[in-house]
């Protein structure tokens, strides 16, 4: 493999140092119906997808779905999830502060059997289902995170789809935009995974990401196709599945940044102008950055494997056509299943702990453990 071990200090941790620069159509449920959406979110002639149920009746919305969508709106209106601040410049100090206050340090919490490997210069977590060995099947977890080095959060969220599925999983701690580029955060990510399928075999890797997480996956479909197209010698194949939970991507058309704008008003968590913020912020630490990592119209998805992405109507759900638009492109319409959850908020299926959240969490859990090792 690519990846090695690398042993830990007293605190089970690996500093990165201050910082890395110094050193076709949507795919139909087999159990629900789209219709169009006539109102206020359109893309073009065309109206908006939205998911209505067939044949488990209506639905109505949990009362635990509720109350939390209740107080995360409330947080926002009261100015507790503050927006971004116009100097970009000092929004990066600010953003490299936070990520040397919170380096990476391996868990020690006896929850999981964990390994600190490198791939290169960054830290992957390997959370191993057996302690004595691997399994024949692991995922590549894709935390969110961006413009800070947030990669504490979602361990647990990625031992539990381990535990559920009955998978290895790695957890590639990559670089924030404001400490390395999203080339080189990209790369990382991309010799991560054929470090995983040279042991496992890419018909036993499936890749999960959420949030930013999942702009690093559809970078990863895409990189894997432009190291195969360039010739080289030991070319990468594709993974078996991938699951998406809000995959983030920049708005290109004028059209999808109005409504992106228009869903950020009403998205329950990410702050008015966030998208802009974020754009704006990597095209200032990263000037050179290209538009085949920010844009799904840019990036190559041909041979993409199944891809199941989960959506609220929130304001990631902007680039939804896009993403649909590109695998329809690239001759793979049917490979991509995409799923919209009215009501819902960011990344609601990623942690089983309402009644949508779980239905659709145990859906994704489904998909992994039928994926077969070939």
């Amino acid at each position: 493999m690519d990846l090695r071990l690398q042993p830990a200090d007293r605190e089970g941790r690996i500093q990165r140092g201050a910082s890395a620069r110094e050193h076709g159509a949507v795919q139909r449920d087999r159990d629900v119906q789209y219709e169009p959406r006539r109102d206020r979110h359109v893309y073009g002639a065309s109206a908006r997808l939205e998911k209505v149920r067939g044949s488990e009746g209506a639905s109505v919305m949990s009362v635990s779905a509720k109350i939390i969508l209740s107080v995360l709106r409330a947080a926002k209106k009261a100015g507790l999830r503050k927006g971004p601040g116009t100097d970009r410049e000092a929004e990066i100090r600010k953003a490299r502060a936070y990520n040397r206050k919170h380096p990476y340090r391996e868990p020690r919490d006896g929850k999981a059997c964990c390994l600190t490997l490198h791939a290169g210069k960054y830290p992957c977590l390997l959370m191993k289902r057996e302690k004595n060995g691997l399994t024949d099947k692991a995922i590549l977890y894709l935390h969110g995170g961006g413009d800070r080095d947030v990669w504490k959060p979602e361990v647990s969220f990625a031992r539990r789809y381990g535990e559920r599925a009955g998978m290895d999983v790695f957890y590639p701690l990559y670089p924030p935009f404001t400490e390395a580029s999203p080339e080189e955060a990209a790369d990382f990510v991309f010799r991560v995974y054929r470090g995983i399928v040279k042991r496992y075999g890419a018909g036993a890797v499936s890749v999960v990401g959420g949030s930013y997480g999942g702009l690093l996956g559809l970078q990863l479909l895409s990189r894997i196709n432009g190291h195969n197209a360039a010739g080289e010698r030991d070319p990468v194949p594709m993974p078996a599945l991938m699951i998406l939970n809000s995959p983030f991507a920049y708005p290109k058309t004028e059209e999808e940044w109005a409504l992106a704008e228009r869903l950020e008003a009403e998205d329950p968590i990410l702050p008015v102008g966030a998208f802009r913020y974020m754009l704006e912020m990597t095209r200032t630490a990263a000037p050179d950055t290209p538009d085949s990592l920010l844009y799904p119209a840019d990036m190559d998805f041909r041979g993409a494997p199944e891809t199941w992405v989960f959506y609220a109507d929130e304001a990631c759900s902007a680039v939804a056509e896009a993403i649909r638009q590109s695998y329809a492109r690239d001759g793979v319409p049917d490979r991509l299943h995409m799923h919209i959850e009215p009501g819902m908020m960011h990344c609601y299926a990623s942690a089983p702990v309402f009644r949508e959240s779980r239905r659709d969490f145990d859906r994704q859990i489904k998909r992994l453990r039928e994926e077969k090792n070939v």
